[in-house]
Formats: structure tokens, sequence, C-alpha cells
């Protein structure tokens, strides 16, 4: 029967992991990657959407969310994710495959030993230019590659992240489970009697037979047989061991997922600290879609000249103030926007070309003039109102204020 070991399920489990993260960058959604953080522009691509760092907002609420739904996770699960879907588990994991095929290609240890260390580099660097790939365009990338122009910022980071990689997989693995991943020193600060967990049977441990055969299979090097350990990870290695013995002699394992330290199904009911943590993720969840439906994709700032405040246009004409209009275009597509003003009356809007269109992903500038007749002046300073409208869209609109400049007058009533 296929995948009826818990191994081979996380072995499928892996395989699909590590195929989405190999393929997600290259997947394209209205031109762009699906996933990807890029770092010459400061901006997130996210499944046909751009999020600008002047956006940073989303960032927060997404490190929020993501947090909450850790905590919310492990009191459920326990360490589920650190044994089926953790990076650095899954790494583990092959890192082990590779140095099996090493000793199968050689039986001379020094031989398979060095052939380990060759395929664990080489392993290395794709893993480090799969993880370069969300930061970078991953098809420019892989040109770049090809034909031996990629870039210095870029080919140093490949450097340092493939030997940054080589060494946990060939030092480290699962000792930085234990010793160094911040998640494993708070995991049992959220876990309480029903949270998930793997654990010996205790009130069988007359039956063990003392094989130590989970002892040996274990990637962390625990001994389930002593009770919840920070060290595990929930990979159930330990019980498929466990189970492969026992069968032997028609019993069943010693070793089991379990629910924490409930026994007999004495302790059931609402669990306060599940309530709590679900209602905070769902109020989170719910400001996250909200921000998303109101967002504009479009923004624009105003910037008065400061260098010449107003000028004055005729005799006894009219007052111009000069603005510089920043507007950032942050949907897919190029899109046409029609400016106006409003504030003082009869006031004129000149620009070159109203409607515009601006790029696709992309911020322009231009200048911008504002004509108002003095009789229609009254205070000095006179608040502007310029809206952005996107013609295709009449619903995409911002608005932008901005200070109307008109000279002082003296006790005698002359311009100063």
């Amino acid at each position: 029967m296929p995948f009826k070991t818990y191994r081979s399920k996380r072995w499928m489990v892996l395989w699909l992991q590590a195929a989405v993260m190999i393929v997600l960058p290259f997947i394209r959604v209205r031109g762009q990657s699906a996933l990807r953080f890029d770092v010459s522009t400061l901006k997130l691509y996210f499944f046909g959407s751009a999020i600008w760092i002047s956006e940073a907002y989303f960032f927060l609420l997404v490190f929020l969310l993501f947090a909450i739904g850790v905590m919310l996770f492990t009191v459920l699960y326990g360490r589920i994710w650190c044994g089926w879907a953790c990076p650095q588990t899954t790494l583990s994991d092959i890192a082990r495959r590779i140095e099996t095929l090493a000793s199968w290609m050689s039986r001379h240890h020094a031989v398979s030993t060095f052939l380990s260390h060759v395929l664990l580099l080489l392993f290395s660097c794709l893993v480090a230019i799969t993880f370069i790939a969300y930061f970078v365009s991953p098809y420019d990338l892989l040109n770049d590659v090809l034909f031996r122009s990629i870039g210095p910022w870029t080919f140093w980071s490949w450097i340092f992240f493939s030997f940054l990689v080589y060494l946990n997989l060939a030092f480290v693995r699962q000792r930085f489970c234990a010793s160094v991943c911040p998640y494993a020193r708070f995991q049992s600060a959220f876990f309480d009697d029903s949270t998930l967990t793997i654990a010996f049977d205790p009130s069988r441990e007359g039956e063990c037979m003392g094989c130590k055969a989970c002892v040996r299979t274990c990637p962390a090097g625990i001994d389930i047989r002593d009770g919840l350990q920070v060290e595990c990870i929930n990979c159930a290695e330990c019980i498929d061991s466990c189970s492969l013995q026992r069968q032997r002699y028609g019993k069943d394992t010693l070793v089991r997922y379990t629910r924490g330290t409930v026994k007999h199904d004495d302790q059931k009911g609402a669990r306060p600290r599940v309530l709590w943590l679900s209602l905070l993720f769902a109020v989170m969840g719910v400001m996250f879609v909200y921000q998303i439906a109101i967002r504009v994709p479009v923004a624009f700032w105003v910037l008065r000249d400061s260098k010449q405040p107003y000028h004055q246009v005729g005799v006894q004409g009219s007052i111009l103030n000069a603005y510089d209009l920043i507007i950032e275009n942050r949907s897919l597509s190029p899109e046409t926007y029609q400016l106006s003003v409003s504030g003082i009356k009869n006031a004129e809007l000149v620009l070159r070309g109203n409607p515009f269109v601006v790029p696709a992903n992309s911020s322009v500038t231009m200048r911008i003039y504002v004509f108002a007749p003095r009789k229609d002046l009254i205070e000095r300073v006179t608040r502007l109102n310029f809206t952005l409208t996107n013609t295709s869209s009449p619903d995409i609109r911002a608005v932008q204020e901005a200070s109307f400049l008109y000279p002082d007058r003296s006790d005698k009533g002359v311009e100063i």
C-alpha cells in the first residue's frame, strides 16, 4: 500500500513543497512573478498585485497575521510544521539522501565522503539560486547565469548563500532546530494539554523491547521514551521505526501521535488559548481583507515650488503657482488619469496633456501650473484640492491638498 508509513507521506509533502518553491517565482501573473520581493525596486509582487514599499502597513499586517497564525497552529498541532514542512527539515532530509547516494557510488569511505560534500555543494548552489529568484527577476537571473553576465551583487550573494547552505547541510542540520531556532524556543510556551505531540505510551513501558530503533532513526538524536522534549520536531520517524519492529511480533507501536497529556478524555471543553488566538487571528484577517478591498492602486503627491512661491501674470491679471506632480501607478497595466483642481473659483490647471497615461508599475513626475484671478483670491494662503481620477474606472480616485500663495499686502493695499 503506497504511503503507508509516515516517512513516505513526509516525502510526498517534501517533493510537493520543493516543486512549489522552485516553480513559484517563474509563474507569471500579469507579467510579473507570482511571488517575489524585488530588491531593486522595493516592491512585493503577490499574485497579480504590486505592493510598493510606501504601503508598508501591508507588510505589518502580514507579519502580525503570520505570527498569530503560527501561535494558533502551534497550540493545535504542536511542531507538525517542523517535521513536515520546514525548509530546514526538508533540506536536511535531502542531504541525508545525498549521503546515501554518495555511499552507493563508492564503498570507500574517503571517496564517498568527498563525493557527498561535492554533491552537497552543488545542491547548495541550486538552493541558493532558487532563494535569490525570490528577490530578483528569475528570468533575468537565469539569462545572466547562462551568458555569464551576472552582476557583482547577485554573484556574491549567490556565493554567500551557497556557502551558508552548504555549511548548514554538511555540519549543522537538526542541531539548528535544537539549539538556534527561535520557534523551538518559544513553542513550548504555547503547548497545552491538548496539543498534538508524539509520545511514548508510559502505560506500556514493560512492552518495550529495548531495541532503541526509535533513538537510532531520530534525526534530532533524542530518546522519545524520556517524554516530551524541545528537540522533537514531530517528524514521526520514531513511530515508523517502532511500528516496523513491533510488526515482526504482531504487536502495535508504542509511539504515536497523541493529544498532549490528556488521558482517557478526562479533559474536555473549550480551550481558552485557542479561542483567544482564533479571535485575534480572525480580527487581523478581516483587517487585512479590508485593507485590500479599500486599496487604491494609485498614489500621488503635489509639491509646491518653494523657490518661487508665486508668479504675477499681467499687471492686474492672475497669480500663478507652480507645482511638481508625482504619480505612482501601482497596478500592473498602464492607466490613463485625469487631474482636476478645486478650492479657488475660476482657477485654471495647466499641464502637458490632460488626461495622460502612466506606464504600468511605475512613477512619473511632471510640472503643473495653477492660474487664479486676483479678484477671486481672498486669503494669502488658500487650500487647493487636486483630484486624480482613473478615466476607465472613475471609482479609482485619489485626492491631495496643496497651498496656493498670494502676495502680502501693506496697509495701503500695495502688494509686497
